[in-house]
């Protein structure tokens, strides 16, 4: 199976593909879509959503993950945040993926058996879960690029355990 993890923002939304042979875990790829910054808000949206509607035309993806919105530091950044979530969500129901939408405890539950896991034990779960891959693919990204990524490649993980739990929940 293979999982396209987003983690959105306005700014910056970081996204993985992790694929699942087995109880195997690989890095397909990660990156971030980066809209200029200077640009006014509805132009970052529309770049979001063409970046995103690029990853998915480019991948043979069996289903989606999204992080979900949790808070925000104000109520102006969190209604910013919901529009890019909108516009990437928009990209992911015109693909016809399959979406499960994820909480932030668990995605850390997921990767590293806590819910009230810090972003650093995250980032190096996954780092352990799917090798070397992640460190090359990092160090073509900017730090505030690669945590980004990196927390995608955990939504993408955590949307992996969830429909392995689905799945044995089905059967």
């Amino acid at each position: 199976m293979i999982v396209l993890g987003i983690d959105p923002g306005s700014r910056r939304t970081g996204w993985g593909i992790v694929e699942q042979e087995g109880s195997r875990l690989q890095l397909l790829a990660m990156g971030v879509l980066a809209p200029p910054a200077a640009a006014a808000l509805p132009l970052r949206l529309v770049e979001l959503h063409r970046g995103l509607s690029e990853v998915l035309a480019e991948h043979a993806l069996d289903a989606a993950g999204m992080e979900t919105v949790f808070h925000g530091p104000n109520t102006r950044s969190l209604v910013t945040l919901g529009q890019a979530r909108g516009a990437l969500l928009t990209a992911l129901g015109a693909s016809g993926l399959p979406l499960s939408e994820i909480s932030p405890s668990e995605i850390k539950k997921a990767v590293t058996g806590r819910g009230g896991a810090s972003k650093d034990q995250v980032a190096s779960m996954v780092r352990s879960m799917l090798g070397s891959s992640v460190a090359a693919r990092e160090a073509e990204l900017s730090a505030a690029a690669r945590r980004d990524a990196t927390d995608a490649l955990a939504v993408a993980v955590a949307t992996l355990h969830r429909q392995r739990w689905e799945r044995a929940l089905a059967r």
